[in-house]
């Protein structure tokens, strides 16, 4: 006979239990299993035999008692062809089976007369007829007392998850397997018992084999460990287990097992004695961020299966801002750092879907490469990102250069992970090359699949292909009327091959084109390793691939060159003219015969000189002043031309339009009344009409609702509208097509009454700049409603260059309004123009200059923090 104190492991039957020692150095405590002596309870079933009644509920009634508590023990005898031991067990010192007896949950066994004195007969006896007065336990009279009970799954594992999955069950845990592996028992809704092979998601735990036929055992480090740590917690404990997939076998689950103390999966990983799982933690109920988190803190404290680690350093370039200029396929991309310098990136973890070979005579892709380098294209290109590298792809056969991996993110958003989820690129599986959001990565995978986005889709993915429109100058002319007719186009820049000269994709149209810019002329980069690049043509391509590789931008098309190219203007963000860009930036010059031709000559001619002013690039080494003199015979008397205007519209305050007062301004009056009355009385415009760009129409004004001449300036398809200027006043629109009429030609024959003009021999804010909202606002008031005398300075290009009077005041240069503009610090007096040098104008630009320095000694506006020409002169 042998008796000490034990923990209760498990029970196995109401008059069965497993009992565990103390823990021991090198591995889990010693168990024993021990009968509880002189009585009987009913026995649990297995998969080829039910239980028998009320077998259950008298095991649950102990395990609820004991499981987890230290008892006292009594070892009375043990049966030796078996080894199992019988005896008695004591909780606060109260005798376990009595306990059961008198609930009705054993019955008492008969016991020998050799026996009687080890036990108290009358006292089991007593407790039985207790119990079975009271109809209590196995003595109930309703029902049978036998549960449904399930050992293996009946019909389809799929049905059964999609069924209950997401769903907390109530369950029990029966057996352990090994630290991440257990056997449960579901209690379903409708009351019946289902027993599964439970594999805790998100983790893997030491794997542990031994005694199965035929296979050969395995220990692995730890395994022992991390089986009875799980086993002290929730071995025969009642807990919720949330199903969410099949294992691979198809006859197990994978699931997350809540338990009121805490989560086992947690408390493991972070002992250091799991791992987490890849395959399986996308499923994971709440997410992978707990899991991950646990993970690197046993790597960091080196706990159990991490003692060998080592953490990877990470450079000290490996976190920057930067902005995306060029997306090279639907996973690499390459960005500019805030030093300029060009880094080529790789979205951590992410593969995108291969491209097809392109047929011969065509352009043909995958639609996934497509839009995966699409989807990148319209959410990345020209935005400021953050990125951060995650690990470094050394040289391979595929690579042959080391590749930086990375996560981009705009604000707070994931790319990759946005690009996983549409089914737009594969995650690549690895254990030590990782994106800091690697769980995420599979989590949106996971979800993509699942809800057959992209690539998982059942449905034959379509195919995108484009007409090369400049395959050569033939099929080019065909193109050119279709093009001519339509206004602006949208396109896409697909490549820069010049800062000039680009390929361009018309989505809406399926067709690529090459396209070149008109009215100017570009120096050429070299194209070759071995070629030299023009002057400034290296500066130029590298200034147009910022601002437009891969952009969305407008085009108008006006002619074609020799080999099928289509010539004509390029918009930024509908406003910005590329080729004007370009002037400005002294990358460009003018060329004077198509630029002449062109309807933006002023804008350009205007951009050129801001370059030459500041001596920008082609122009550093070109005096504008000695090449205006030259150009200028100054013995010879400037004709002055004096016209009676008014302003008309205002562009900014010193770009304006202006009506001369004439007899044909006269007749406008009339012609707008009649124009009013004929559409009035006229229908709507044709049915099949549509308005062209550079059209002279009649257009009713949003604010009066009042019939006017108007040239298209541009068609807006997306909202069915167009943008008109009025011809006879100068402001402009942009209003519904309903608005929009033809000219009949009886309106037709008076010219155009608004003329552009700027303030001559100064130069005022633009709107954009500091002070051009000022300045525009104070030549609004000095002009408002007053009729003037206009002196024509220069006429460049049908910009009339005007010195502004008012004629009941003064013409003396002093009292002119370009001068007044001066005096208020409002604009700087420019001399870099044609006959500012002339003889004629000396007293008025010393005039202007006599303004100047009022301005900067009163501290006026542009001048309130000091001399701001002073870097000009």
């Amino acid at each position: 006979m042998s008796s000490g104190k034990a923990t209760v492991k498990s029970v196995l039957s109401a008059d069965m239990v497993v009992l565990s020692g103390r823990p021991r150095a090198g591995g889990p405590p010693p168990t024993r299993t021990l009968g509880l002596n002189y009585i009987q309870a009913p026995k649990l079933g297995n998969k080829d035999r039910p239980d028998e009644p009320f077998a259950f509920a008298a095991r649950n009634y102990l395990r609820k008692l004991l499981v987890g508590k230290e008892v006292m023990f009594r070892v009375d005898y043990t049966v030796p062809s078996t080894g199992r031991e019988y005896g008695a067990l004591f909780l606060n010192q109260e005798n376990i089976a009595h306990m059961l007896v008198r609930e009705g949950w054993a019955d008492v066994r008969e016991i020998r007369a050799s026996e009687a004195e080890n036990v108290d007969v009358e006292a089991l006896y007593s407790y039985k007829a207790e119990a079975q007065a009271a109809k209590r336990g196995i003595w109930a009279e309703d029902g049978s007392g036998v549960r449904k009970a399930h050992y293996n799954l009946e019909g389809d594992a799929e049905e059964f998850l999609e069924k209950y999955k997401g769903k907390p069950l109530p369950a029990i845990i029966e057996s352990i397997r090994d630290g991440s592996t257990v056997r449960a028992c579901l209690i379903l809704p409708n009351g019946e018992h289902q027993y599964i092979t439970l594999m805790i998601s998100g983790i893997k735990a030491p794997v542990i084999r031994q005694g199965i036929a035929n296979t050969e055992d395995i220990l692995e480090p730890f395994a022992e460990e991390a089986k009875f740590f799980v086993e002290t917690r929730l071995l025969q404990r009642e807990v919720r287990v949330i199903l969410e997939m099949v294992g691979q076998s198809g006859n197990s689950f994978f699931g997350t097992i809540q338990h009121p103390a805490g989560n086992i999966a947690e408390a493991l990983v972070s002992n250091g004695l799991a791992k987490v799982a890849d395959w399986s933690i996308t499923h994971v109920t709440g997410g992978p961020t707990v899991l991950r988190e646990a993970e690197r803190k046993a790597q960091a404290s080196k706990l159990r299966l991490w003692q060998d680690h080592v953490s990877k350093s990470k450079g000290q370039d490996h976190e920057f801002d930067a902005t995306v200029v060029r997306i090279l396929t639907g996973d690499t991309i390459f960005v500019r750092n805030n030093k300029g310098q060009e880094r080529k990136l790789r979205l951590s973890n992410l593969k995108a879907p291969a491209r097809i070979s392109q047929p011969k005579g065509g352009f043909e892709v995958a639609s996934f490469d497509h839009e995966a380098k699409e989807f990148l294209r319209k959410r990345l290109i020209g935005k400021h990102v953050h990125v951060t590298i995650d690990y470094v792809k050394p040289p391979s056969d595929q690579f042959p250069e080391a590749t930086e991996c990375a996560t981009i993110k705009v604000g707070e958003v994931n790319i990759g992970e946005q690009l996983v989820l549409r089914g737009l690129a594969d995650v690549i599986k690895s254990r030590e090359d990782r994106s800091q959001f690697y769980d995420q990565l599979l989590v949106a995978e996971a979800k993509a699949k699942e809800e057959g986005k992209g690539k998982h889709s059942t449905k034959e993915p379509p195919k995108y292909k484009w007409t090369d429109a400049s395959e050569n100058a033939t099929k080019a002319k065909q193109f050119l009327p279709h093009y001519q007719r339509g206004g602006r186009t949208q396109a896409i820049v697909e490549y820069v091959a010049n800062g000039s000269r680009f390929r361009l994709i018309i989505p809406k149209e399926s067709a690529k084109m090459t396209f070149v810019l008109g009215g100017i002329r570009c120096p050429r980069a070299a194209r070759n390793p071995g070629e030299k690049s023009e002057p400034f043509g290296a500066e130029a391509l590298d200034f147009v691939s910022r601002r437009c590789q891969q952009r969305e931008v407008e085009i108008e098309v006006e002619s074609l060159d020799k080999t099928g190219g289509f010539i004509g203007t390029m918009w930024l963000n509908k406003t910005e003219n590329v080729a004007a860009l370009l002037l400005e930036e002294g990358l460009a010059t003018i060329h004077s015969y198509s630029a002449d031709q062109s309807k933006h000559s002023a804008l350009f001619y205007s951009a050129e000189r801001v370059a030459k002013q500041a001596r920008k690039n082609v122009w550093a080494n070109v005096d504008p002043d000695a090449v205006e003199e030259e150009e200028v015979d100054t013995t010879k008397p400037i004709k002055k031309e004096y016209l009676d205007v008014v302003v008309s519209e205002i562009v900014s305050g010193g770009h304006f339009y202006v009506q001369i007062i004439n007899q044909q301004i006269q007749g406008l009056e009339k012609m707008m009344s009649e124009l009013g009355i004929h559409n009035k009385n006229s229908s709507a415009a044709p049915e099949n009409w549509k308005p062209k760009v550079n059209e002279t129409v009649t257009a009713k004004f949003t604010e009066d609702n009042q019939w006017y001449r108007a040239k298209v300036i541009r068609n807006v398809a997306e909202s069915k509208s167009v943008e008109v200027i009025y011809v006879d006043y100068g402001n402009s629109e942009t209003i519904p097509l309903s608005r929009v009429r033809p000219l009949p030609s009886q309106f037709s024959s008076l010219p155009h009454q608004a003329h552009e003009a700027v303030l001559s021999y100064i130069k005022v804010p633009e709107l954009k700049d500091d002070y051009g909202h000022e300045a525009a606002s104070k030549f609004r008031d000095i002009v408002s409603g007053r009729q003037l005398v206009g002196v024509v300075e220069l006429r460049e290009h049908n910009v009339m260059h005007l010195t502004l009077y008012d004629p009941e005041i003064s013409q003396d240069p002093d009292r002119s309004l370009n001068a007044e503009l001066v005096r208020e610090g409002l604009a700087t007096v420019y001399t870099k123009t044609r006959y500012a040098r002339h003889p004629n104008n000396q007293n008025l630009i010393a005039k202007f200059q006599e303004a100047t320095e009022s301005a900067k000694r009163s501290r006026l506006n542009m001048f309130e923090y000091g001399d701001i020409t002073a870097d000009d002169e």
